[in-house]
């Protein structure tokens, strides 16, 4: 039998990963050949290298903070 490890599911996820129904934060023991596709996807991460995900009911907070010309696709781009 492979040796599964565990990682955490990241907010990239949709309801499932891996063929399991899954919350955001959870954590999941996989196989490696399990993981490899959900890993390139970014819906999960190794257990250790991802922070516990924090929600309002636990105390955390939410901040999503868009500044114009970073990213976002905000209309800086180039001008004619």
């Amino acid at each position: 039998m492979a040796e599964k490890k565990p990682y955490r599911v990241t907010d990239a996820a949709g309801p499932y990963v891996a063929g399991r129904k899954v919350k955001i934060g959870a954590i999941i023991d996989l196989t490696n050949a399990q993981a490899e596709y959900e890993l390139l996807l970014g819906t999960i991460a190794p257990h250790s290298a991802v922070p516990p995900l924090r929600t309002p009911e636990d105390g955390g907070a939410v901040d999503l903070t868009v500044r114009a010309g970073i990213g976002g696709g905000g209309g800086g781009g180039r001008k004619r």
